[in-house]
């Protein structure tokens, strides 16, 4: 299966998964939320705070929330208007919130330019054949200088199983519906070794940090 394929597929699965989406992360409000990575926001704070933000793929809006408490402005962005629906209907601190519709590997579509861009359990989900060119897509709406975040997940035991790697060593999870619909969905673990290779060169201040109690990882770099 190509990268092509591969991304149409995982856009369906969100775009039929949403409904599920907060509940199978065990989302249940932004308290909560602030509360159980406050270790990963207050990393994220300094770079954030008063700034024109650019979230791509927000899904349902709950790092767009954390996001808005501290930012001078967020444009949260998502392929799937199904996300960005339930995302809308949440309460945020910052009225300069604004939600569209826009292709993470194309985002011709989003207007003006960036001082900070933020994924969170997107990176993951990028083809490795992808990767470059979803670098060019984000980098081409950031300011020189411009700081990005990027937050995933970090490998545990749950992830050990019921996977295979494509031709060019993706791991490849199939996810199940409720309604037994079932879906072929890139979910990469990289090392830092290979999250550092990729960004060496290319940009500057490079920063990568794990935290081991929550499963995550973040890198942090500015544009060139």
């Amino acid at each position: 299966m190509n990268a092509k394929t591969l991304i149409e597929q995982m856009n369906a699965y969100y775009k039929k998964h949403a409904p599920w989406h907060d509940e199978c992360m065990s989302y249940t409000g932004n308290a909560k939320m602030e509360k159980l990575l406050a270790p990963i926001i207050e990393c994220c704070e300094e770079y954030i705070t008063g700034k024109e933000v650019l979230e791509i793929a927000c899904g349902t809006g709950n790092w767009t929330q954390v996001l808005a408490k501290r930012a001078r402005s967020v444009l949260a962005t998502d392929v799937n208007e199904t996300v960005l629906e339930i995302a809308r209907k949440k309460s945020f601190s910052n009225d300069k919130v604004a939600f569209q519709v826009a292709d993470a590997y194309s985002l011709n579509a989003v207007d003006g330019i960036f001082n900070v861009a933020f994924a969170a359990d997107w990176w993951s989900h990028i083809p490795k054949s992808a990767i470059s060119i979803f670098l060019e897509s984000l980098h081409g709406k950031l300011c020189p200088g411009a700081r990005v975040i990027i937050i995933d997940m970090s490998f545990r035991d749950i992830f050990a199983q019921d996977y295979y790697l494509d031709e060019e060593g993706n791991a490849i999870y199939k996810r199940r519906l409720p309604n037994g619909q079932e879906f072929e969905v890139v979910k990469n673990f990289p090392t830092p070794k290979e999250l550092l290779d990729i960004f060496n060169g290319i940009v500057n201040d490079i920063e990568y940090r794990e935290f081991d109690s929550l499963k995550r990882w973040m890198l942090t770099y500015t544009t060139k």
